[in-house]
């Protein structure tokens, strides 16, 4: 602040006046000057008891320009009164969607060293805040206050709801829902979203059997101040009932349009309902092979109350390449890829090449999913691998040959079997046997899975059941029963990705065969950075020294709590458990569980998480175990 003394002796009037006049020119420019270095900073509030706080003021909060421009403060006091006030009105239709028609809200600005604040708003005093005063107040590098009071008053409710047709209605012609079928009941309270919802519904029912183009020609929403009741009315023209017509399949490049029209889930001449739309629209991008999927129609029916379809495609490169690194400390990095393609003879026909290099496995296996086979939901898949394996437990190599014929009963659920040969040449590092397997197996699958992304799953459910009698065509009394149960499900609060709890499991048995029999590489063997992290591959089970024995049964489990910190970055600290037996039922006196506990780090990428686990052993073995165990990869843990 400028302090201009003012000395009174023998100057004239006219200086005196001149004098002030220039202080008063100095001060408003010296405010301006100070202004300008970053405007007037200031904090919001927002009070008032109001019914479901929570959401209400989140809401407030979304709709307040002085909330969400907070990081860009006015210039002057004024400038940040008139941006208050251009948000009343927003706050109020907040609280009438709500059903509080009476609340008012007005706000409050409380000067950074003042205790006496000026307030205006809906019902407030015009005397307290003159209008057009732009004076700024003086500028202070404290932050002044916003108050926003809100007084909601009572919550209106719902009285009568009406849904009817429009005067002009066809005889027989469908008619409307009832206010309980559309959510719309007496003495709820009242929400603006219960409404529009109903409003979605009315229109859903027509377009679910037979009418394409209904419409609400009338809505009235009535708030009687009364008795606090709000009255809500539609009116409905249906149009004109509808069947499929025929339907165009446009946009294709290289896959055959029968194909398509084998998918889509509608016959011309059935009623039109826009269930089964949505049902071909995901069902397409379910493939995999199309970037675009849209349906149109000519907006009318034509005169035989048929409604044609054109089906536009675009469809996705047919090739795709993936490639991934991983690192684990206890057997150093891996590299794994994959080469596909989606369309190899014309009808969706799937040709795959995959491998997995590292220190003790090396796979390269090729797969072939015909879809289609035999009726629409078919697929035969055929497949075979080549391993070579060198762990701790065993030396291996083997090929392997299999067919499956699976069913997809419904859209989360497919179950198959066919046909396999395992040819094996195994080492059993325990006592140094050799032996040759020649086995013949029938593997039969389950899958039920309600995840929508695999390698980020947020929400959902996945079960499988793999399982197949086994029988050595040489040596007869090699034959058992091998089957594996797993799930996995995850919870996320509503949260989106930001904060999910994770858990999987898995029990697995061999039955029919002893142990000293059992051909190693089929042993189940958990341990390393895909079931209890902490320990190494192979080696959360029962061991000869150092050596994995792997076991007739097995359990595991898996709890994850996965924070986002940021969009890029998450945190995630979790707890494994499990280890294999001996014999087939788990004998807890001769093989006690294995515990590992760590904390893992996400870099959340557009083709998945990069993941960073570093676990140690809760049950550290001398001699056996690491003091930690660190694992690189993409994608979840599970």
């Amino acid at each position: 602040m400028i302090l201009i003394r003012i000395l009174l002796n023998s100057y004239t009037s006219t200086c005196i006046w001149a004098i002030l006049t220039l202080a008063g020119l100095l001060l408003p420019l010296q405010s301006m000057a100070e202004q300008a270095s970053g405007g007037v900073p200031y904090i919001v509030e927002i009070r008032g008891v109001i019914a479901r706080q929570a959401e209400i003021d989140k809401l407030l909060r979304k709709v307040s320009q002085t909330v969400g421009k907070k990081d860009v403060p006015p210039h002057s006091l004024a400038l940040l009164k008139r941006r208050a006030e251009s948000d009343l009105p927003e706050m109020q239709k907040v609280l009438r969607s709500f059903g509080f028609f009476r609340g008012t809200i007005h706000f409050t600005v409380v000067p950074a060293e003042s205790a006496k604040p000026t307030t205006t708003g809906f019902g407030a005093d015009p005397a307290s805040s003159p209008e057009g005063d732009p004076s700024p107040a003086p500028y202070s590098i404290k932050p002044v206050t916003i108050r926003f009071k809100v007084n909601s008053g009572p919550r209106f409710t719902f009285s009568k709801t009406s849904i009817g047709l429009v005067p002009d209605s066809p005889a027989g012609v469908l008619s409307p829902p009832t206010p309980a079928e559309v959510g719309l009941t007496a003495d709820v309270p009242y929400a603006a979203r219960l409404v529009v919802k109903a409003g979605e519904s009315i229109l859903t029912r027509y377009k679910e059997n037979g009418y394409p183009f209904p419409e609400i020609t009338d809505r009235k929403v009535i708030a009687d101040f009364a008795t606090n009741r709000v009255d809500v009315s539609f009116q409905v023209a249906p149009g004109t009932y509808a069947r499929f017509g025929t339907t165009l399949v446009t946009g294709l490049d290289h896959l055959e349009a029968r194909y398509v029209y084998e998918l889509i889930p509608w016959k011309e001449g059935e009623p039109y309902d826009i269930c089964l739309i949505k049902e071909a629209r995901q069902i397409l991008f379910n493939t995999n092979l199309f970037g675009v999927v849209e349906f149109k129609n000519p907006g009318q029916v034509n005169t035989g109350n048929r409604l044609p379809m054109t089906v536009e495609l675009k469809e996705r490169a047919p090739r795709t390449v993936q490639l991934g690194l991983e690192y684990t400390t206890d057997y150093g990095p891996g590299f794994d890829g994959s080469w596909t393609h989606r369309n190899f003879f014309g009808m969706a026909e799937k040709l795959s090449v995959s491998t997995i290099l590292n220190k003790e496995i090396r796979t390269v296996a090729f797969r072939f999913d015909k879809p289609m086979f035999l009726n629409r939901d078919n697929t035969f898949t055929s497949q075979i691998a080549f391993n070579d394996e060198t762990t701790d437990a065993y030396d291996a190599a083997s090929g392997d040959i299999s067919v499956i014929l699976r069913q997809q009963f419904t859209n989360t659920f497919h179950a198959g079997g066919g046909l396999g040969f395992h040819l094996a040449q195994v080492k059993e590092n325990a006592n140094d046997e050799r032996n040759t397997y020649k086995l013949l197996y029938m593997p039969l699958t389950a899958d039920w899975d309600t995840r929508r992304n695999i390698l980020n799953p947020v929400q959902g459910m996945h079960l499988s059941l793999g399982m197949a009698p086994y029988q050595d065509i040489t040596q007869r009394d090699i034959r058992f029963f091998r089957y594996t149960l797993g799930g996995s499900t995850y919870y996320n609060f509503n949260s989106g990705d930001w904060a999910v709890v994770a858990f999987r499991g898995s029990f697995g048995q061999i039955l029919g065969i002893t142990h000293d029999n059992m051909p190693a590489d089929l042993r189940f063997f958990p341990g390393g950075g895909g079931s209890v992290r902490g320990y190494g591959y192979q080696m959360a089970g029962p061991l000869q020294g150092n050596t994995p024995l792997g076991g007739r049964s097995s359990l595991t489990g898996s709890l994850e709590l996965r924070f986002k910190v940021t969009e890029s970055i998450g945190v995630v600290p979790f707890a494994d458990g499990g280890t294999a037996f001996l014999n087939t039922v788990p004998d807890f006196s001769q093989q006690e569980m294995l515990y590992g506990a760590g904390l893992g780090f996400r870099y959340y990428t557009t083709i998945g998480p990069i993941r960073l686990d570093v676990a140690v052993p809760l049950n550290k073995r001398e001699g056996v175990d690491s003091d930690y165990q660190i694992y690189v990869s993409i994608g979840q843990s599970f």
